[in-house]
């Protein structure tokens, strides 16, 4: 083990390797679970329309399922006793990085996975990356404990598993890097960039070997000719972004303090916020995370959107993620994000068409660039989401663009707000 202990290069790169499996491993069963979840909870098959065989329920079995998904959760956090697979998950790997001396316990990664899948597929309101990152974090971390290392290398797997948690979940090495060093604040070296990075890599490639798909891809119109109107409403989503951004943090911080005031034991209150969400699913069903979730990957359904039903869309979905978040729920807000940030993108490109500034092959691009900034301003992450979005779109002609739009929006919204949403919703 002291040969261990002594973090040389190749050790690293070994146990980086590891680490790769064991996230691309963990996303791929996270997501056989969400489909496994929605599939008891719902009775929905794989491939057909979760819309309609939500509506297809009556209403008490709309309302219990999610209320019951909730139960479950908080009797699941209650009598395990692992407080910090509650929530987000990004948050709490930052502050093992930061107060924990990069310690993530083991138990944190099967009890993330098992109530983030109930919490998602009974329809929840919030996203499946944070959970995979979290996933990958305490699978790092677990690794360099195994191993007995020191805290250095240990904080070095943590980022390497969050790397590859986000290389298995996007298919997105590169931001997979960027993450670690832009929202975690780990200090990187070259050795320890290209540590995180074949982690990253081997859990892209790795979760693409065992689930035949290669990660998260956005179904989009052919890319448009980047002209002086284009770039005109390009940088209207990126100075308007961060309203968005900051409006998105504010109720998320405002609904978990009014569920914390609330004289409810804390093992009931996923049950409550499951009601609620269930309550708003009644009028609003693509709020639920499987009807949301392809709803972010096909792009060309957001455009096809009316623009009153966009607005509507946007503050009740910021709402809801707020109520399963706020309530105990565990599931991310990175998903959300990026559809709160396509609905703004094309509710954006939508009104320009209306006054013929644009044509309408345009519009896609801006909801492209909506997803971006809207996540560059609330993360404080420029890089990670100009790479995120290009690697998920294979849009690497756009780049340039979208690193100028989301330092844009990622400067502004830091100085309208010190904090991340990462750093609020803690």
């Amino acid at each position: 083990m002291n040969w261990f202990k002594q973090g040389s290069p190749t050790v690293m790169f070994v146990l980086a390797a590891l680490v790769g499996v064991g996230g691309a491993v963990g996303a791929t069963l996270f997501h056989f679970l969400i489909t496994l979840s929605t599939s008891l909870f719902y009775s929905h098959q794989s491939g057909n329309n979760f819309i309609a065989t939500v509506e297809s329920l009556s209403i008490a079995s709309r309302l219990l399922i999610p209320t019951l998904g909730g139960l479950l959760v908080g009797i699941i956090f209650k009598y395990a006793k692992v407080t910090e697979a509650e929530g987000e998950g990004v948050p709490e790997v930052m502050e093992a990085l930061a107060h924990n001396r990069g310690t993530i316990r083991p138990v944190v990664a099967p009890v993330k996975i098992v109530t983030a899948a109930i919490t998602l597929g009974s329809g929840g309101s919030a996203g499946r990356e944070g959970p995979i990152i979290q996933i990958g974090s305490a699978i790092g971390s677990s690794v360099a404990q195994f191993f007995k290392l020191d805290t250095e290398r240990k904080s070095l797997l943590l980022a390497a598993g969050a790397a590859a948690g986000i290389g298995g979940a996007f298919g997105a090495p590169a931001a997979g890097l960027l993450f670690t060093y832009e929202i975690l604040h780990h200090k990187l070296t070259i050795l320890k960039a290209f540590v995180i990075l074949l982690a990253a890599l081997i859990g892209s490639y790795g979760a693409r070997a065992l689930t035949g798909e290669a990660g998260l891809r956005f179904i989009t119109e052919s890319a448009p000719e980047i002209t002086s109107t284009l770039f005109f409403g390009l940088l209207l989503v990126a100075f308007l972004s961060p309203f968005i951004a900051i409006s998105f943090g504010w109720i998320l911080t405002k609904i978990r303090k009014i569920v914390d005031s609330q004289p409810l034991p804390t093992v009931l209150k996923p049950a409550l916020g499951g009601l609620l969400v269930g309550i708003i699913g009644l009028y609003l069903p693509y709020i639920h995370e499987p009807a949301a979730y392809p709803l972010t990957v096909n792009l060309i359904e957001v455009v096809a959107i009316p623009l009153s039903f966009l607005f509507v869309l946007l503050i009740i979905k910021i709402i809801a993620t707020g109520i399963t978040l706020g309530s105990g729920g565990s599931g991310g807000i990175f998903a959300p994000l990026l559809l709160c940030g396509a609905i703004f993108g094309s509710a954006v490109g939508n009104i320009l068409l209306n006054y013929q500034i644009l044509d309408a092959s345009s519009q896609s691009f801006l909801v492209l660039v909506g997803m971006a900034t809207v996540f560059a301003a609330a993360a404080h992450a420029p890089l990670t989401a100009s790479v995120v979005l290009v690697e998920i779109t294979d849009t690497f002609i756009f780049l340039p663009p979208f690193i100028l739009a989301c330092f844009i929006a990622s400067k502004l919204s830091a100085r309208l707000k010190k904090e991340s949403v990462y750093h609020i919703s803690t």
